[in-house]
């Protein structure tokens, strides 16, 4: 079988198919899609269902803006980004509160979002490496344990982010760095777009200037038309943004996409901080904090925070470094996992078959991708992509705290670099399913 066969759509719709009825049999598999059975038996929303999403996406729908993201009246927010609150105020709204039709609807939209996700993720593969390599990754994101279970279990935007930050990748490499100014206006639209579902990509913002700015081989300067592309993506960016960001500063007081990354960090690094999320000091769940960001408001609470992590981090640097070493394994492999489990509201329980799942799935694709990219030998430019997308998008979470769900925004490229390495793995690097295609080299 050629490897012009893994490079046909029709192939890669099938997969996308395939990988949607995964997900939708999931949904019955665990019985109660989203929690939403717990919710609404419980005669109300639960905090736990959904958190911050929810607790404002509740605010809209009764009519007090966009607000309250601890549900305990606290006023306007900026604590999330505004797409995804949007989207389950729209099915609150319009199913006359927290129904099972809404768990249902959202569940089978972040399925096929999952699901769609395998398309892109299977083009930027033909692109970066090889048709093989695409179609390889996209069957292996339809499997995927954690991308199966995302979806159909948590109120959360990680599904959208990761189908954004997929497809904005793989139209990127597909239209080259030749790309018309329109065509990287588009770009520029697409990646407003994924900072409204959430800003972690903002991250990668040197990655994608990198790749229009890199001089050609056997050059040393920078690509004059790269540098007009690089300010026409990131000013239709901003500009998309930018009504988002002046509700913010005249509501809230600040022109940020989100406004909490102070707390975040002071929630890590503290003299109770071991690495994963610390309920014992964060607004959510800590009556006391609760009482100091509503005394503060929300902006100065998260800047007091962050002072205050600075200068803990400063009393305390060898401690910090140990934390940072710890959350850089729970990235990449998870916690210990012979270790309890410590949920969000503050509970501990062991691990069940599914968290099990779980964790052998995040280390063995984490694994597998740092392996991976080291070894990686794809097409022109696209070395320095991917490195530079698994080098910046973690920085943040090294220093503040780390869930398995924080990494999900980049799990199409991490599934992709692994799927190569098992390639290379049990073909060998000589074989014609294991090598990258060199057909247009230097396109990208």
């Amino acid at each position: 079988m050629g490897t012009s066969v893994f490079s046909s759509w029709r192939i890669a719709l099938g997969v996308v198919l395939f990988a949607f009825a995964v997900r939708v049999a999931a949904i019955f598999v665990l019985g109660d899609p989203l929690d939403i059975y717990r919710v609404t038996k419980g005669g109300g929303l639960d905090w736990s269902w959904g958190y911050e999403q929810a607790a404002v996406a509740q605010a809209l729908a009764d009519g007090r803006g966009f607000s309250d993201p601890f549900a305990q009246g606290t006023g306007p927010t900026a604590w999330v980004a505004p797409f995804y609150p949007v989207l389950l105020a729209g099915l609150i709204k319009f199913f006359g509160g927290i129904t099972p039709s809404v768990a249902w609807i959202l569940a089978i939209a972040q399925s096929a979002g999952a699901a769609l996700t395998s398309f892109y993720l299977w083009k930027l593969g033909r692109h970066l490496y090889s048709g093989t390599a695409g179609m390889a990754a996209a069957v292996l994101w339809a499997v995927h344990p954690m991308a199966i279970y995302l979806p159909v279990a948590m109120v959360w935007d990680s599904t959208f982010v990761a189908l954004s930050m997929a497809w904005f990748l793989a139209t990127m490499v597909e239209r080259g760095r030749e790309v018309t100014t329109g065509g990287v206006a588009i770009l520029g639209l697409g990646l407003g777009g994924t900072l409204l579902v959430n800003p972690a990509p903002l991250a990668l913002v040197p990655v994608f200037a990198w790749y229009y700015l890199r001089p050609r081989p056997g050059h040393l300067h920078f690509e004059r038309s790269g540098i007009r592309k690089v300010v026409v993506l990131l000013g239709t960016a901003a500009l998309t943004i930018s009504p988002w960001l002046v509700r913010n500063m005249v509501v809230v007081g600040s022109p940020q996409i989100r406004s909490n990354l102070g707390v975040e960090l002071f929630v890590g690094n503290n003299d109770g901080a071991y690495g994963p999320f610390n309920v014992r000091i964060h607004p959510s769940y800590d009556g006391a904090e609760l009482e100091r960001y509503r005394s503060l408001g929300e902006v100065e609470y998260s800047r007091v925070a962050m002072g205050e992590s600075f200068d803990w981090i400063k009393e305390h640097p060898t401690r910090f470094g140990w934390l940072t070493l710890e959350r850089f394994q729970r990235f990449w492999v998870g916690p210990d996992p012979t270790k309890p489990v410590l949920l969000g509201t503050g509970y501990i329980q062991e691990r069940d078959w599914m968290g099990w799942i779980k964790w052998v799935t995040h280390a063995f694709f984490g694994l597998c991708a740092l392996i991976g990219i080291i070894t990686w030998r794809g097409r022109s430019g696209s070395r320095t992509l991917l490195r530079g997308a698994f080098l910046f998008y973690p920085l943040v979470y090294y220093v503040t705290h780390v869930f398995e769900r924080y990494r999900f925004p980049i799990e199409p490229l991490i599934t992709l670099v692994a799927a190569v390495f098992l390639l290379r793995l049990f073909f060998g690097a000589k074989h014609e399913w294991a090598r990258p295609d060199r057909s247009d080299y230097g396109k990208n």
